[in-house]
Formats: structure tokens, C-alpha cells, sequence
């Protein structure tokens, strides 16, 4: 069955500007080692997007041979403007310097969104631009993908809010066809109170449509008008028209959209091409064994791949090395990022650290530096740690020197897993391997869990009634003053040796707090874990 999960970002003309593209790395250099061109440059973004911000902000372009308002921000709302509006009339409302009024650059919108359109291949394999003149909308291929979210609507909550976290505001709708998702996302009143998630169940996409209005089957204007006169507002009514008589009426292009939206007419998604490969090559004439040559034309063919990343606002995050040797096969490693990165600094120093550790048998003929995953640049907002994106910076280029120099297997980090047996609800992953991580990966999720759990539970003798009161571990005897519990732990049949437990919570008398469990049948007692 075809799921299709649109993302639309109301007033995406707008939320560019003012809130993805200044938060954008490439403008702010956050992600970026290196310092910015020159103090001037960057006094004069902030001064721009501070003017942008405070003003209202109006975007025009030509149509119907005049000057029209394309786009305007909640500010320029207030005061009157409109969508459609002259802009003369615009100009008028305003006094001189007090709202910005820029060209609507429709090909720039579409570039932003094919970066977020690279982004979002973490929710859909398949994600496509709307094919709109001026689109405003993600369109993923979601089917079979919510599986590994939790569901659709866990899905398509998560890709909304982490969106917002790259300054996105957005909705997202899942329906069974292009038409009805895109449909059921538009309808929705921009506003930050409104619902940010709507799915409609699998063969329920007919029922979502009939009360939506009739300019959401993605129908030029001229048709829209059309139907208005005849008090054809809802897609219900045109679907109690006689079908034959819609094409004579409205043009051919009512019934198209309105097939497309019921799934009658099959619509394709037309995804983005991932990134080319980018590489570059030097050699050697004559081959050289001189580890700073090395160093100095690794940073040389670095550059040349940043400067050739920078203008799509893409950074590095693998990085793959190989030296073509004068006598035996080539040699490769990999430069392994948590996150992508710009800063020529950075990228050398990670290189370099491979280079100390990498035996050479043999003079080197030539380097070749391939970047075989590229991502757009992300604005981190301090993720994990309170003190901000510098200290997220800071920590991050730390694991990168660690697990580049060490190798990524000694960098662990745990990676909580969903499963009812406390040995194997933590699993140990490289840092490297990880996707970016968010602060509620860190976050107690149940008290009722130590934070210190032996890998092994430890056989103890307790003296218990109902519950312990007492026990011996390692040659000590404790007295319970306090008892939490039972919590019944079993693991299904499937698992082979079925897993029986009653844990309890017991405070000693000296404050200390263990969890304790007995195993049935045969109730022999083990301490799982230590609290503080």
C-alpha cells in the first residue's frame, strides 16, 4: 500500500529568509572551526538579519503584468498586506525604511528545500521537491517506514520536531495518495497552536477530502474562480457532480487533480539524486615518503573539495583517504565525523591523526581525497549540554579526535534499548556510528532503575517473608528498613530459557538502596544493581 507523508512549511518564502537561511551555517559559521571572513562581513549579517526580523518583510514579483505581493511575513499581515496585493498599495501602508520589500526568488526557495529534501533521507529513502512553480512542501514516501519510528504518526512527529530544531516551522499529513496528503497538509490554518501532525488512515483519504476546500486539489487560479462562481467551494460537491460533465464545464485539469487526489490517476514522486561523489586527486612526480609533503597536499586537495561544498552549504562528514603506494595495493583509511563539517582546520587535524598511527611500507605516488557522505550543514542548539553550541562544539571535536586517533570502536557511547531484560536494555555503539544526539537521550527515563546495573547479577543470601528483609553480599550483612516492589520482569517464549524475576527496591538501614530480584520458580536471589 502506498503511503505518502507530506511536509508543507506555511509561508516558506518567508520562513527562509528570516529563519532557516540566517540560522543556516553557512551565514553564521557555527559549525565552522575557522573564524568568519572579517569582523565587518559579520557585523553586517547581524544587522541585516536584525533589520529583517524587527520589520516586516514583503517579497513581490511580476504578474498579470504588475507588481504583486508573492509572500509577507505576520508583521506586514498586521498592518494590512495580502498575498495578490499591488504593491504600490503595499509601499503605501508603511512609512519609509520601516518593512523591507525584496523580489520573491522562487529558484532559491527550491534549492533550500532540496537540501532539506537531503536532510530528511533519515524518515524516507524517497523524498521529493513539490514539482510547484513556487513549492513550499516536502512530499516522503513513507510506506513500510514507520515500522522503525513506532508508527506513522510517531514518525511523522519526530521528522516535524526536529525540523523545528533546524528552525522549520512546519505540518506534516500522511494519506494514501500525493494529492490527499498534500491536500491534508494545506488545509491546516498556519499558526503555532495548530495541529503539526495529521494521518489519515489507510483508505480514509475519499472521507478526509470531501469538506476541504476546492483550491487544495492544486488547481491554477483561473479554475478556482471558475468554480467559486458556480458556489463550488468543498471537493464534496464537485463529487456529487455527474463526472462526465466536469471536463466541459472546468477544462480537462479538474478531473486530472481529482483523480490524482483519489488515486485513480497514479501521481509520481520524483525524488532528489542523492549528492555526486566529490573527490579530488594529486600526484606524486617523483613518489615521495616525507610525512609533512603528505600532510601539506591532504589539506591542499581539502580545500579544493570545501570550496567546491560551500556554495550548496553541504559539509564533510566521511571523509575517505587513499594513497596509491610505488609497491603493493593502495592504502585507505576514513576521517569520521558526528557531524558536517566546513572548517578546513578540523579536517586536516582528523587526517593527521590517522596519518601518525598509519604504517607506510613503501613511497607514496599519489593521494586521492573522496567525500562519500556529504549533509547540509546543521544548526546545532546545544543538543546535550546547557551550556550552548560552543561547549556542543567543543565536545563533538573531541570525540572526532578520540575516535579518529584511537579508532571508533574505543569511543563507546550506551544506546538504550527497548527490551524488558535489564542486560540487554543497554547496548554500547562508536560515537561515530551514532546519529545526532538530543538531550532526551540522556534523561532518566523511570527512577525505578539504577544507574550502576552489574553485568552480571551477583547471587546473594537474603532472609525474606513477603519480601526481603535482610541480606548478605560480599561478607556484609545489611538490614532493610524499606521495601519497593514486586515488578514482574519476563521475557517472552521466543527468547528460548524463559526469564521469570520479581525485582525489588530495599533501602537499608545505613541509606543505602540496592535492587534486588528472585528468580521462579525456585526463588534464589540475586542483587541486579546499586542505587548511588
Amino acid at each position: 500500500m502506498k503511503r505518502i507523508m507530506c511536509v508543507w512549511f506555511p509561508n516558506w518564502p518567508i520562513q527562509r529568509r528570516r529563519h532557516w537561511e540566517f540560522r543556516s551555517p553557512e551565514r553564521k559559521r557555527r559549525d565552522d572551526f575557522s573564524p568568519v571572513r572579517s569582523s565587518e562581513d559579520c557585523k553586517l549579517q547581524i544587522a541585516n538579519c536584525k533589520l529583517q526580523i524587527r520589520n516586516a518583510l514583503i517579497l513581490h514579483a511580476s504578474s498579470r503584468g504588475k507588481l504583486r505581493v508573492v509572500a509577507c511575513s505576520r508583521a506586514a499581515r498586521r498592518r494590512g498586506v495580502r498575498p495578490g496585493m499591488l504593491l504600490a498599495e503595499a509601499q503605501s501602508l508603511f512609512a519609509p525604511a520601516a518593512a523591507c520589500f525584496e523580489p520573491h526568488d522562487p529558484q532559491a526557495d527550491r534549492a533550500a528545500l532540496r537540501q532539506l529534501a537531503l536532510w530528511c533521507e533519515r524518515f524516507s529513502p524517497r523524498v521529493a521537491v513539490d514539482l510547484a512553480e513556487s513549492p513550499d512542501c516536502l512530499l516522503l514516501d513513507v510506506a513500510g517506514c514507520g515500522y522503525n519510528f513506532g508508527g506513522e504518526e510517531e514518525l511523522a512527529a519526530k521528522a516535524v520536531a526536529e525540523l523545528r530544531q533546524q528552525g522549520c516551522w512546519a505540518v506534516a499529513a500522511i494519506a494514501d495518495t500525493l494529492g490527499a496528503a498534500w491536500a491534508v497538509a494545506h488545509a491546516v490554518t498556519p499558526g503555532r497552536d495548530g495541529p503539526r501532525v495529521l494521518v489519515v488512515p489507510p483508505g480514509r483519504h475519499l472521507e478526509a477530502l470531501r469538506p476541504l476546500p476546492v483550491e487544495l486539489l492544486r488547481l491554477s487560479v483561473e479554475v478556482v474562480e471558475l468554480l467559486r462562481e458556480f458556489d463550488l467551494c468543498e471537493i464534496g460537491q464537485l463529487l456529487e457532480l455527474p463526472r462526465a460533465e466536469l471536463p466541459s464545464r472546468f477544462g480537462p485539469e479538474l478531473l486530472i487533480r481529482l483523480d490524482q487526489a483519489l488515486g485513480t490517476v497514479p501521481e509520481l514522486l520524483l525524488p532528489e539524486r542523492p549528492a555526486p561523489v566529490i573527490e579530488a586527486a594529486w600526484t606524486f612526480e617523483p613518489p615521495v615518503a616525507d610525512r609533512q609533503t603528505l600532510d601539506a597536499v591532504i589539506g591542499r586537495l581539502l580545500d579544493e573539495l570545501l570550496d567546491r561544498l560551500r556554495p550548496r552549504q553541504l559539509g564533510i562528514q566521511r571523509l575517505l583517504c587513499s594513497l596509491e603506494l610505488v609497491i603493493g595495493g593502495p592504502l585507505h583509511f576514513a576521517v569520521e565525523l558526528l557531524r558536517p563539517s566546513l572548517s578546513l582546520r578540523h579536517l586536516s587535524e582528523l587526517a593527521r591523526l590517522h596519518l601518525e598511527r598509519l604504517e607506510i611500507p613503501a613511497e607514496v605516488a599519489g593521494v586521492t581525497l573522496e567525500a562519500t557522505r556529504v549533509a547540509p550543514l546543521e544548526f546545532h542548539q546545544g543538543h546535550m549540554f546547557d551550556d550552548g553550541p560552543c561547549r556542543w562544539r567543543e565536545v563533538t571535536g573531541l570525540l572526532e579526535r578520540l575516535s579518529n586517533r584511537l579508532g571508533e570502536k574505543a569511543v563507546l557511547r550506551p544506546h538504550l534499548q527497548p527490551d524488558a531484560q535489564p542486560e540487554f536494555a543497554c547496548q554500547y555503539e562508536p560515537w561515530l556510528h551514532a546519529a545526532v544526539v538530543s538531550s532526551s537521550e540522556f534523561r532518566v527515563s523511570s527512577l525505578n532503575r539504577p544507574p550502576c546495573l552489574k553485568t552480571q547479577p551477583e547471587a546473594i543470601a537474603v532472609v525474606s517473608r513477603e519480601s526481603p528483609v535482610g541480606f548478605r553480599w560480599q561478607g556484609r550483612a545489611y538490614a532493610v528498613a524499606h521495601c519497593w516492589g514486586p515488578e514482574r520482569i519476563e521475557t517472552g517464549w521466543w527468547r528460548g530459557n524463559d526469564i521469570r524475576r520479581d525485582y525489588f527496591i530495599v533501602e537499608t538501614t545505613a541509606g543505602e538502596r540496592f535492587w534486588l530480584f528472585r528468580t521462579l520458580p525456585g526463588e534464589r536471589w540475586f542483587l541486579h544493581g546499586v542505587f548511588g
